[in-house]
């Protein structure tokens, strides 16, 4: 039997993040536990982006500055996320 490559294991890793971060976001509407489930979701978002990175756009290859580059780019998504919870919980 032959085995998986990682990026097939890599896309079915995301599936199922995709899958988390919807269930996350709907039990975010419930009020209390809305902050700590859009940060799960910004957690999720960032794994994303790193098995993206990894697997798809092969960024151990680019150079350490493109790289650094690439991963703060990738990590504005989660970030905004983040400081948009806590603005609507400081609110």
């Amino acid at each position: 039997m032959h085995r998986p490559s990682t990026t097939t294991l890599a896309w079915w890793a995301l599936m199922a993040l995709t899958g988390l971060s919807v269930a996350a976001a709907g039990v975010a509407h419930d009020g209390g536990t809305r902050f700590w489930m859009t940060a799960a979701v910004a957690a999720i978002a960032w794994v994303k982006a790193q098995l993206l990175l990894r697997e798809y756009l092969e960024l151990h290859r680019a150079t350490p500055v493109f790289r650094r580059l690439i991963q703060g780019f990738a990590a504005l998504a989660p970030l905004g996320l983040l400081a948009s919870a806590l603005h609507e919980l400081a609110r």
